[in-house]
């Protein structure tokens, strides 16, 4: 028996090992989760708004974020500057990973005064839901009738935020005044606990950039913003007691009449839609007594991810996958801050949401501040 050239023996180990070699190469770079192939399992500690609750508890979420990332996320609620607060001893004590502030605003607050503390600190924003007004039917139709509300391209309704703040709600008018015979008492708008919640404080940031300044569109600096401090401290006292959290203060106000006891109500998009998925085929019941006004200008919530450690980084890069993105739109109404396509409003055919709107920037980390003092003491609002 011939046995085979030498030459035959170092073509066939070339073959072997190129190969082998393609092999490895395809397992590191043609994962389709673009994690690291020996990506550990680990366990994150987070706080963060507490309307991203539900969202973090769901199950298809959390597999993907296990199976695919090997990512386990404790999360746990807790109002957005109260969470970018804390001292950099209180979340080492804590033994925190990451925080989940609702606003763009809070990050910058946190980089502020941590700045340097955590050397491995990077920020994302991964999901965003635009800051709106919701009312009843009768309120919506007395500010139509007055032109303080407008329907576009016959779907959605636009709010005009100066005219009804410097107009009616300074001016104290009433709803009788205004022809919404429904109604009771003065208009006004209420919110979650603007110092304490972060959908009440883009209400006072939205309300402090119309006092403060000529142009809607621009963001006082600190001494415009001192001037409009007392006036945004009364509009604040005016709301009597609120409710501490986003997602409990929507809940109250869907359950207790709100649209009646309090007709102009602060708070997310994605808080309707989410109440809507999770009601089905008795969501008609919800809409009937509801309308979603949009600012205009609105303030855009921002959902940074304020990773701490790199571990926390790999969660900021799980959250973008576009099945969580998706889920959270399709189920929890937060539009994607990285995906481009996915935020279709056609996909909640029977809410009037818009598909674009105007927005305006928050203040900077200095006046945000002097707001959230005001809000706290009334001393400080001078």
């Amino acid at each position: 028996m011939r046995l085979p050239s030498v030459r035959f023996l170092i073509g066939l180990a070339t073959v072997i090992v190129v190969c082998v070699a393609a092999a490895i190469l395809w397992t590191r770079l043609g994962r389709s989760d673009n994690t690291p192939a020996a990506a550990p399992d680990t366990t994150l500690n987070c706080v963060g708004g507490s309307e991203k609750s539900e969202l973090m508890a769901d199950k298809e979420v959390r597999r993907v974020l296990h199976d695919k990332y090997h990512l386990t996320i404790n999360f746990q609620p807790m109002g957005s500057y109260d969470q970018v607060q804390l001292s950099a001893d209180e979340i080492k004590a804590r033994k925190l990973d990451c925080l989940w502030p609702s606003s763009a605003s809070a990050q910058s607050v946190f980089e502020a005064q941590h700045q340097g503390a955590f050397k491995e600190y990077r920020a994302e924003n991964i999901l965003q839901s635009p800051e709106v007004i919701y009312a009843g039917p009768g309120g919506t139709d007395a500010l139509m009738a007055k032109g303080i509300v407008q329907l576009r391209e016959n779907r959605y309704y636009i709010v005009n935020m100066k005219t009804l703040l410097l107009d009616y709600i300074t001016k104290k008018q009433t709803w009788e005044g205004i022809g919404a015979t429904e109604l009771r008492g003065p208009i006004t708008m209420s919110s979650t606990d603007p110092a304490r919640s972060n959908s009440g404080f883009v209400l006072a940031q939205l309300q402090l950039n119309i006092l403060a300044t000529d142009d809607v569109f621009s963001a006082p600096n600190i001494d415009q913003a001192r001037k409009a401090l007392p006036a945004i401290r009364a509009l604040y006292e005016a709301q009597g007691l609120q409710a501490r959290s986003s997602d409990a203060g929507f809940r109250e106000w869907l359950t207790q009449g709100g649209e009646f006891k309090s007709p102009l109500y602060a708070g997310y998009e994605s808080q309707l839609i989410q109440q809507v998925v999770q009601a089905g085929a008795s969501s008609a019941d919800i809409l009937k007594k509801i309308r979603v006004l949009y600012p205009d200008p609105t303030i855009y919530s921002d959902h940074p991810v304020l990773a701490l450690n790199a571990n926390a980084v790999r969660f900021i890069e799980a959250m973008k996958d576009a099945d969580i993105q998706t889920r959270a739109w399709k189920q929890y109404g937060f539009r994607s801050a990285v995906q481009v396509g996915i935020n279709n409003v056609v996909d909640f055919k029977d809410i009037s949401l818009a598909e674009q709107i105007h927005t305006t920037v928050p203040p900077a980390a200095d006046v945000t501040l002097a707001l959230l003092d005001c809000m706290k003491d009334a001393k400080k609002c001078q």
